[in-house]
């Protein structure tokens, strides 16, 4: 169940800089299929809402679960026992700036109602949340250190929110159900809206999976490791859902995104880049639970 609080919290942390970076990438777009989208955005800020509350919620879940973990088997959970790792330990330093961070980011939410501005507040306390996460798991652990452990986790989770949850939140915005562009007018505001993505999410996506390599083999430390160990193997599984990440990216790219802005364009669009967010919800699980097992070179 920890591992599903987890996960819940990585998917709270896509939305939420997933929709404020694609905010501001709808803020720049040409007139016309710029303003079909710009009139889309109140959709953009129920998505980033919506995982601001994943967020919070799989932030206070985890603080159960640690405390159980404090607590004898069968004993009651106590306040005195929440209250020495809140304040006491350095994973409670951790959990509170996460914690206040995130609600900085639902308070800038909820003000992007009435004030543009507050995105900019979202995605930087989003973007904050995250970093914050790192330093209640195996980042203070890195061989190299702390501050490049910190740096490092930091540099993959954000670049990974910013290239899947920024997708996530196109896809949810443009094809909603209700409001949705059809026509020509779709292949237009999906064709200009990809094309400014695309530089972010090959910037992103590439710094993700860098630091993701250079963490992974630190952790691992050994081919035999990688091979002969739990934690080595679930590694592995997460780099094949990687690679298969990237691989409909790549497509996307190279194939799909030149052919965007006449029919049947768009539709291919959708259908691939559900495809690459399918497997990139099935890595955050796997990401989750391989978070909480023992690295070998630790």
């Amino acid at each position: 169940m920890s591992a599903a609080a987890r996960w819940l919290g990585y998917i709270g942390l896509f939305f939420v800089i997933g929709a404020a970076t694609f905010r501001l990438i709808a803020g720049g777009l040409p007139a016309g299929p710029g303003d079909r989208v710009r009139a889309l955005l109140p959709r953009t800020r129920r998505i980033g809402l919506t995982g601001a509350a994943l967020l919070l919620l799989s932030i206070l879940s985890r603080l159960w679960f640690q405390a159980r973990e404090f607590t004898d088997p069968g004993a009651p959970l106590e306040l005195a026992t929440v209250r020495l790792i809140v304040y006491e330990t350095a994973w409670g330093t951790g959990w509170r700036w996460q914690l206040a961070l995130a609600a900085a980011a639902a308070a800038g939410l909820v003000l992007a109602a009435r004030w543009r501005g507050a995105w900019v507040l979202a995605l930087l306390a989003g973007a904050g949340s995250a970093i914050a996460a790192t330093l209640t798991g195996h980042a203070v652990e890195h061989p190299w250190g702390a501050a490049a452990g910190v740096a490092l986790h930091s540099i993959h989770l954000l670049g990974g929110s910013v290239w899947l949850g920024t997708l996530a939140a196109l896809l949810l915005t443009i094809f909603g159900r209700r409001g949705e562009p059809e026509g020509e007018e779709r292949e237009a505001v999906v064709a200009a809206t990809v094309h400014a993505y695309s530089p972010v999410a090959l910037a992103a996506g590439g710094t993700a999976i860098a630091a993701g390599l250079v963490t992974g083999f630190n952790y691992v430390g050994s081919v035999a490791a990688a091979f002969g160990t739990g934690y080595g193997r679930l590694l592995l599984l997460k780099l094949t859902l990687v690679l298969g990440v990237a691989a409909i990216g790549a497509w996307n790219w190279r194939r799909v995104r030149p052919a965007l802005g006449a029919s049947p364009g768009s539709g291919r669009l959708r259908r691939s880049a559900t495809a690459e967010l399918l497997l990139g919800t099935a890595l955050l699980v796997v990401t989750a639970v391989l978070v909480a097992l023992p690295a070998p070179a630790l």
